[in-house]
């Protein structure tokens, strides 16, 4: 029997190992940038510098987080860079602490995983069915994310997929303790 190899739809292309040393001496922007190639014609921008880095190989969005040089536990401003998706760079703020999940980006709900340290992959995935379920296709976009949050739960629950509910309310759990808010639906009787 032949087994086949799943090719990813997003190939890195990094520096070679001179070139790597020499791009973290600079602290030039563009010289940190690994380059990712989708199957289409989109490219994004990946910095293997950032806290978290993902991209959209779709729309060709690629966003990098960083603490901002101003960051502290009181004031936790982070800092996101790449390309949107007509291809030019962006550079702004977010202040962690501001955000609110029934309104927000998922540029911002990634800065919530950095912040309450629940940038895993499997918070990332969890995010990404945030994200699905919000029915946006922009990472830029806003949407009611702890309204899609409890559609997802409610799937789990449909499902009897009993661990992936637990894990994905502990994770939705600790972004909102964070925010301060809660989530109060039939879904999760126990929580008073």
């Amino acid at each position: 029997m032949q087994t086949g190899m799943i090719q990813p739809y997003i190939q890195t292309q990094g520096f070679p190992p001179s070139q790597t040393n020499s791009a973290k001496a600079e602290s030039d922007f563009s010289q940190k940038v690994m380059t990712c190639v989708s199957a289409g014609s989109q490219n994004v921008m990946l910095r293997s510098d950032a806290l978290m880095s993902y991209a959209s190989p779709q729309t060709g969005e690629s966003v990098n987080i960083y603490r901002s040089d101003r960051y502290t536990k009181e004031n936790p401003i982070y800092l996101l860079k790449g390309l949107d998706a007509a291809g030019q760079e962006f550079s702004y703020e977010v202040d962690a602490s501001d955000i609110d999940p029934n309104h927000c980006s998922y540029n911002e709900m990634m800065v919530l995983n950095v912040e309450t340290g629940s940038n895993t992959p499997e918070n990332y995935l969890h995010a990404v069915m945030m994200r699905d379920k919000a029915g946006v296709s922009s990472y830029f976009e806003q949407a009611d994310y702890l309204s899609a949050g409890k559609s997802v739960l409610s799937d789990f629950r449909t499902l009897g997929a009993w661990d992936s509910y637990l894990s994905f309310d502990k994770w939705l759990q600790n972004l909102l303790a964070y925010t301060g808010k809660k989530i109060e639906n039939s879904l999760m009787p126990w929580r008073k």
